[in-house]
This record gives structure tokens, C-alpha cells and sequence, in this order.
């Protein structure tokens, strides 16, 4: 055998036999969990086995707990940009690797985690309970024109201020 020439011995607890098969249970290794599956046959074409591969329950977990550990009560006291810029780090480096296969579903699931606890944590800071950290009220809405700021509070200055800002600051509005 290849390993005993190297002077390598696999683990029985690590070690299985796996017959990949489509549909069958599929084998991990490396982090992502390989299997066979069959494509959607369309009218008028077979459809087509291919070996399909994405982050591993072990992998989600592990990044769950790295969140989860960025998150915890014993860093309130650190910046919330800095806790941002560490999640940010380890979730671009997490999703570099898991980029390839079909990971677009693990990297939703991620993310939501993600933003869920970066919600409780500023929630903490803040001294709110759970019940006000949904992610929505405490990171705001995402920016885009397509989506109406409803609760904004808009307030007008008194009729002799506004024109004094207008005069002070031309050209904004």
C-alpha cells in the first residue's frame, strides 16, 4: 500500500469505504461533502451525474462557532467596527475556500447567522433584551432606492432657519 511505503497509517475511525453512487450518502473530506447526484433531466435531454460538492455540516458548525466566539459577552467592551471587520475577514476567507460546488445555499444560511448575531451583540451593548434584536431594527435596512424609508422622522426647521441653511449651505440639500 502507498501510506505504508510513506511510513503513514490511516486511522479505523477515519477510514470507510464508500460506494458514491447518485443518491447515495457521499463521502466528506477536506470540509465539503461530495456526492453523486443527477441533474433535472429536461424534455428531449438525459439527465446528466455529476459529483456535487458543499461545506460540510463539521464546516458550518465550525464557522457557526467562530461567530459565535467573535460575538460572545466577554468582547462588549470591544469596538462594534472592529468585531464588523473580524466577522467580515473570516467570512471572506471562509467563503474563498466553500466557493466552489454548490455552496450559494450554506453561504445564505452563514450569513443570516451572522447578521443575527451581530444584531444580539449590539443589542447587548446596548443594553436591550433579545426582544428588540432583530436583525432589521438594529442594523437597519439594506441602502438601495429601491426600498422606501418609512419610519424616518422627518422634522422641519422653523420657517426663519430654513432660510438661513439654505444660504449657508447652496448647493445641498
Amino acid at each position: 500500500m502507498l501510506l505504508a511505503e510513506l511510513g503513514l497509517r490511516p486511522k479505523p475511525a477515519k477510514t470507510r469505504i464508500v460506494q458514491l453512487t447518485a443518491g447515495g450518502e457521499g463521502v466528506d473530506f477536506l470540509g465539503f461533502h461530495h456526492r453523486l447526484v443527477r441533474s433535472r433531466a429536461v424534455p428531449g435531454r438525459a439527465g446528466v451525474t455529476f459529483l456535487a460538492r458543499w461545506p460540510s455540516r463539521k464546516a458550518m458548525q465550525h464557522a457557526r462557532d467562530r461567530i459565535r466566539f467573535m460575538t460572545m459577552r466577554a468582547r462588549l467592551a470591544a469596538p462594534v467596527e472592529q468585531v464588523v471587520q473580524e466577522i467580515n475577514l473570516f467570512l471572506r476567507g471562509w467563503a474563498g475556500y466553500f466557493r466552489y460546488g454548490n455552496s450559494a445555499p450554506a453561504f445564505d444560511q452563514i450569513r443570516r447567522y451572522a447578521v443575527m448575531r451581530l444584531a444580539l451583540f449590539i443589542a447587548k451593548r446596548h443594553q436591550r433584551g433579545r426582544a428588540g434584536a432583530s436583525p432589521r431594527s438594529m442594523l437597519g435596512r439594506r441602502s438601495g432606492s429601491d426600498q422606501p424609508q418609512r419610519h424616518r422622522r422627518r422634522t422641519q426647521a422653523p420657517p426663519g432657519l430654513r432660510e438661513k441653511s439654505n444660504t449657508a449651505g447652496e448647493g445641498r440639500r
